[in-house]
């Protein structure tokens, strides 16, 4: 039986894979208005336990309860859409329930046109309750919704077909579909892989705006930093809650293990007495022995699980690195019509560590495949220093063999391996990346998307090169691996360029950050990515308010309000607006207008001398210039729908 304010939980739940046990005795609620991240080592069964949650796959023990009346939104890893549809048609299907809510409320209309007294209340009181409901799944603006959401999650081609969709495209589609329908708990496994850092933070703030109950699992650290008022982590089997974001947790975390450890130190010291006590031969089966021996039992039994190693590893710095490096000058490269770069321009340094993002598609890859000498660029010259060395993973993965076992991908047929200037044992060498005796023996196939990134990470410290070239290595990594590869990058001696989407990881490896925007354009930056996120935003925005002006006659202060009205009547209408459509064209330029003089009443008073005298509230400006921004947000927002509207009558 869930209390009032839980939203969903899980009693004694056990779930096994193979012969392994994942978790055992977990319990799990998920509380209205709580963000849960969900962390954990890769394959310790954090996707399992999204699934049981989700109701997609059932527990070997356990009984999972939701609240009745609420949606549970699932996004899974592998999401599985209908080939033959369109991405819009599959992202409207988010809206659950919403077809049914329109007909009741017509229905409700039709009795009301002869209902009178008490009756009438009644279908009062029920349209009410069903407008809230139509409200919750999309409003009468639905389309506007879709098409905001489909924008800010940069999916541009929504009338594509399902099927032409890559798996990064597939997730995003997925994503989009759920945000849409703004189900009354999400459920996320992974929800910024595939997705930019721009789109990441757009997200970010879709979850803090809405305040939406969730449960995500991920390594996005800001992510966990910035959403979520709580951590789990499954660790050993179990399932341990932390107060607050990734910060907290580490704090909380290290705090819990160094009391197990000072447990375990104490266990040892009276398991060895003890142990001492039986090897003499303890008298008589008296009581007392009996009691000491049933200790000694229990001591043993207490054992905790033999956890992975620490991961902490080292990239051999490869043979010396001279001081050229690689130098690009006038670096074009289109295709088609499309122009991916334009005349870039480059200088990579010893010991350089070179970030590069930008949107999906936008030509990272690109860039990388032309750094590496892999593409050709169709204009300008690339020059590569005499000692340069290239090693690295490419974004496909596809140098891998998924029959093969561990050691088989990692060693071949060897039993040592060279690192550096060492020699060890492969058994010793994949310890180091959490890799025990039944994982360095099974196929790479059986293991999950961050444990195979391990087995690339394991190669890679095999190779002799001096210049890294990383395509999103932190796809599907856990945190403690991240962090690993986070200290090997920053004392790596060489130079190193990395595609990632990861802005905590580029925050804390990258000394530079370069942007692709897609278009041609590039730009080097020296400071860190949510710098650089707030530059391009603010670009964009100052771009996007040009464009309303020029679309409102070159001038702020153009009367804006007589064109809708104008453009309105020298245009037939046709048949291409839906009925709900023709009434919100027809209420819309009311909205305008009103919006309107909101916008002109908050500049007044902020042009008023008064509000900047000596002794009154300066927050009082900042409050009324926040509230001005966000009345011309919307004036802006109004006059697109408007603009969109009037575009289906033509």
């Amino acid at each position: 039986m869930l209390c009032a304010m839980t939203l969903i939980s899980l009693e004694g739940g056990s779930k096994g894979f193979n012969d392994r046990t994942l978790f055992s005795g977990a319990n799990f609620e998920l509380g209205e208005g709580e963000r849960v991240g969900l962390v954990g080592r890769n394959g310790c069964g954090k996707s399992s336990l999204l699934k049981i949650l989700a109701g997609a796959e059932v527990p070997d023990e356990g009984v999972v309860t939701v609240k009745k009346g609420h949606r549970v939104g699932y996004l899974e890893q592998e999401p599985a859409l209908d080939p033959t549809r369109r991405i819009r048609e599959v992202v409207r299907d988010g809206l659950t329930g919403r077809a049914e809510t329109l007909a009741a409320i017509d229905e409700v209309h039709t009795k009301m046109a002869t209902a009178e007294g008490d009756a009438l209340e009644r279908l009062l009181t029920r349209l009410e309750n069903l407008e809230r409901e139509l409200e919750s799944r999309g409003g009468h603006d639905v389309e506007h919704r879709i098409e905001a959401t489909l924008d800010a999650l940069d999916i541009r081609d929504p009338e594509a077909l399902a099927g032409s969709l890559s798996g990064g495209e597939r997730r995003r589609v997925a994503l989009c579909q759920l945000l849409v329908g703004r189900p009354d708990v999400l459920l996320l496994d992974e929800p910024t892989n595939h997705l930019d850092a721009f789109v990441t933070d757009w997200l970010e703030d879709w979850f803090l705006e809405t305040k939406s109950p969730l449960v995500l699992v991920t390594h996005d650290r800001y992510l966990l930093e910035r959403v979520v008022d709580r951590i789990v982590e499954i660790d050993g089997g179990a399932l341990h809650s932390y107060a607050g974001g990734y910060s907290d947790y580490l704090e909380a975390r290290a705090e819990r293990i160094s009391a197990e450890n000072r447990l375990e130190a104490t266990r040892l010291t009276l398991l060895r007495r003890e142990t001492a006590w039986i090897r003499r031969g303890p008298p008589a089966r008296t009581t007392k022995s009996k009691a000491r021996i049933q200790r000694y039992d229990e001591l043993v039994d207490a054992a905790p699980d033999i956890s992975p190693a620490n991961l902490e590893f080292m990239i051999p710095p490869g043979p010396r690195l001279g001081t050229r490096v690689v130098t690009m000058k006038g670096i074009s490269k289109a295709y088609g019509d499309r122009e991916i770069i334009h005349s870039l321009d480059l200088e990579m340094t010893p010991g350089m560590r070179l970030g590069v993002i930008g949107p999906n598609g936008a030509g990272k890859s690109t860039f990388v495949k032309i750094v590496t000498g892999m593409l050709q660029p169709d204009a300008g010259s690339r020059e590569i220093g005499e000692t340069v060395r290239f090693m690295g993973i490419d974004q496909e993965r596809v140098d891998i063999d998924p029959n093969a076992t561990v050691m088989e991908n990692v060693a071949g047929k060897q039993d040592v391996v060279r690192v550096g200037d060492k020699t060890v044992r492969i058994e010793s060498f994949l310890d180091k990346f959490g890799f025990d005796a039944r994982m360095r023996t099974s196929p790479v196939k059986t293991l999950s998307g961050g444990e195979r990134n391990r087995v690339l990470l394991a190669r890679l410290l095999l190779a002799d090169g001096n210049m890294l070239v990383l395509d999103e290595p932190t796809n599907d990594l856990d945190l403690a691996t991240l962090r690993a590869l986070e200290e090997a990058l920053s004392v790596f001696p060489g130079a190193a360029i990395v595609v990632s989407h990861d802005r905590w990881f580029l925050d804390r490896i990258a000394t530079h950050i370069l942007y692709v925007d897609g278009k041609g354009g590039t730009y080097l930056h020296h400071g860190d990515v949510a710098d650089l996120i707030k530059r391009i935003a603010a670009e964009r925005e100052q771009d996007r308010l040009a464009a309303v002006r020029q679309r409102k006659g070159g001038s702020e202060k153009a009367e804006p309000a007589a064109a809708p009205a104008a453009t309105a009547a020298a245009k037939p209408k046709k048949a291409r607006l839906t009925p709900w459509q023709e009434k919100e064209l027809a209420q819309i330029e009311g909205k305008i207008a009103a919006q309107e003089a909101v916008v002109a009443e908050l500049d007044v008073k902020l042009a008023s001398g008064d509000l900047y005298k000596v002794g009154t509230d300066p927050n009082l400006a900042k409050s009324l210039q926040k509230e001005r921004d966000a009345a011309q947000a919307t004036l802006d927002a109004t006059y697109a729908r408007w603009e969109e509207l009037e575009g289906l009558r033509e």
